[in-house]
């Protein structure tokens, strides 16, 4: 592993969200990312939207918080060893109609 990443410029990963009245990136109503998930990397280096310029939405389907929807978020870093990433911490949760889910 340790001579693959010495080959290696950039690591990439996705992470899917599926959500039913639920923010993950952006929240539309309010026009901000208070609400944005964070990740944990291998490297126990947090990544969100205002700490780390490589994560970006591909498409943001739950930043409306109607209905179902889905969020494919993406990690494309030139530090190799924020990746996998390890742990995730949501942020708008709670209520009795809310629901997700997700894919790493």
């Amino acid at each position: 592993m340790t001579f693959l990443k010495l080959l290696t410029v950039s690591a990439r990963q996705n992470f899917t969200y599926t959500c039913h009245q639920s923010v993950v990136w952006h929240d539309e109503t309010t026009d901000s990312y208070d609400k944005a998930l964070r990740f944990l990397g291998s490297n126990d280096e947090e990544m969100s939207y205002d700490i780390n310029p490589y994560v970006r939405a591909l498409t943001d389907g739950c930043a409306t918080r109607k209905g179902y929807g889905k969020t494919v978020m993406e990690i494309n870093t030139p530090k190799i060893d924020q990746v996998p990433i390890i742990d995730v911490m949501l942020n708008d949760f709670g209520d009795a109609s809310q629901k997700f889910g997700f894919e790493g």
